[in-house]
């Protein structure tokens, strides 16, 4: 029985590269930029804390991650500064994770070092032959799915953030 040789590579894998390289660009960018102690390990916080501030229970669902593991990363991103721990408003019993002032303006430059990023990106993609709104067409199609697994579950897994082209979120 032939076994074929080829790696098989899935849309999956090329979009986890290219996220993963631009990840990477970013990084390189903070570093370069001063923003000491930055690692791909924070992005989940980033990526998904509210302005005003989230639980971790609610960090954890968003990133795909235990509530174990982002308490962990929480704690560590908490001695170096970015994040804070207070009481919930909503909730007195619970507490928020916030951005400190050190965690905003750290987004706030990631933001614009993050437009760059995707632009070049697009342009690369563009000269590949694929010239669409990308980001427009990914949320469009995570809303389908959304839509069509309403009863599994994938609202609690799909966090899109704020809508339209630019997607810039506000930091408090």
């Amino acid at each position: 029985m032939a076994v074929d040789s080829a790696r098989t590579v899935t849309m999956s894998v090329l979009l986890r590269q290219m996220a993963r390289l631009m990840t990477d660009e970013l990084i390189e960018r903070m570093t370069a930029a001063g923003f000491d102690h930055q690692s791909a390990t924070h992005h989940p916080v980033f990526e998904n804390i509210d302005p005003g501030g989230t639980r971790v229970t609610v960090l954890a669902a968003r990133a795909g991650m235990t509530h174990q593991s982002m308490g962990e990363l929480v704690r560590s991103m908490e001695r170096l500064g970015y994040l804070e721990s207070r009481v919930d408003p909503s909730d007195g019993r619970a507490r928020l994770v916030a951005l400190t002032s050190t965690g905003r303006n750290t987004v706030r430059h990631a933001i614009g070092e993050i437009a760059d990023i995707e632009q070049a990106w697009l342009e690369r993609l563009r000269g590949a032959g694929f010239d669409v709104d990308l980001r427009g067409a990914l949320v469009a199609a995570l809303r389908a799915y959304e839509s069509e697994h309403v009863d599994s579950g994938a609202r609690s897994q799909i966090h899109l953030g704020p809508a339209g082209p630019s997607a810039e979120r506000s930091t408090p």
